[in-house]
């Protein structure tokens, strides 16, 4: 496979910049027609800000859910076990552990109001990536903002990915193999406007965007325990700091530089 036979596009949705890159150049107008057409349909189920979405319409109890729904449902509640609640579905409540969900039946606790802005980006990434290979029989690398999932075949050498936030930036090269995803995630917007944050990027390598995105945000929010609770998990971490100093974490990959 050479780089003539790949192709690309990209296009702006949810505020952020959308890539889709094929290893067959025959198949780029079907992938972008998939990825537009499931993005949407992401953004229907997921949205909690459209009156229309089908996260709107859920109460408190029982509720019978679409399969779109319930996958990223339970992506975000595997996030927050992950995380230890630092990204969680129920901002500002505890009670994301008495959501239960279960084939096409989503249970919600009394008070709970769901909210998937954290995790829904990286887990579409995923989505998106994988019903398109599927579909297509092909490799293919989906980037939103800077999410990033790669599914099927990679291209010889693996996937070919820069690594930084803005310009200027510290950046890298790194070579990720197929199925491997890729998230980092910023407080260049902080997180708290009184203070200033320790990391000014962390970026990860893990077998899911979601998972990549989840101990990306959560490092950034933990600030000196970050380095401790990366290093426990074993993921390949890059963190930035304000003074632009790099720290790199249980293995970060060597094709990096």
């Amino acid at each position: 496979m050479t780089e003539a036979d790949r192709a690309s596009v990209e296009w702006t949705t949810w505020g952020y910049g959308v890539r889709v890159v094929v290893t067959d150049a025959d198949r780029l107008v079907p992938a972008e027609n998939l990825a537009r057409g499931y993005l949407a349909a992401v953004d229907a189920a997921t949205n909690a800000e459209r009156s229309d979405s089908e996260i709107a319409g859920l109460a408190a109890g029982p509720n019978r859910v679409t399969p779109l729904l319930a996958r990223f449902v339970t992506e975000a509640m595997a996030t927050a076990e992950l995380t230890d609640g630092y990204l969680c579905p129920t901002p500002g409540t505890p009670d994301w552990r008495s959501i239960r969900v279960d084939g096409d039946r989503l249970d919600l606790p009394d008070g709970a109001s769901l909210d998937l802005t954290a995790t829904t980006r990286a887990a579409a990434a995923d989505y998106v990536a994988e019903q398109i290979s599927g579909l297509l029989e092909c490799g293919v690398l989906v980037g939103l903002g800077g999410d990033i999932a790669t599914a099927g075949t990679a291209p010889e050498g693996g996937w070919q990915i820069r690594v930084r936030d803005l310009p200027g930036d510290p950046s890298c090269q790194i070579a990720v193999p197929a199925g491997a995803a890729v998230a980092t995630s910023s407080t260049v917007t902080p997180l708290h406007p009184d203070s200033i944050p320790l990391w000014r990027t962390a970026s990860v390598v893990e077998k899911s965007c979601a998972r990549a995105h989840a101990v990306a945000s959560s490092a950034l929010r933990r600030a000196g325990s970050a380095v401790d609770w990366v290093s426990g998990l074993g993921v390949p971490t890059r963190l930035v700091d304000q003074e632009m100093r790099i720290v790199t974490l249980s293995g970060w990959p060597a094709a990096a530089r």
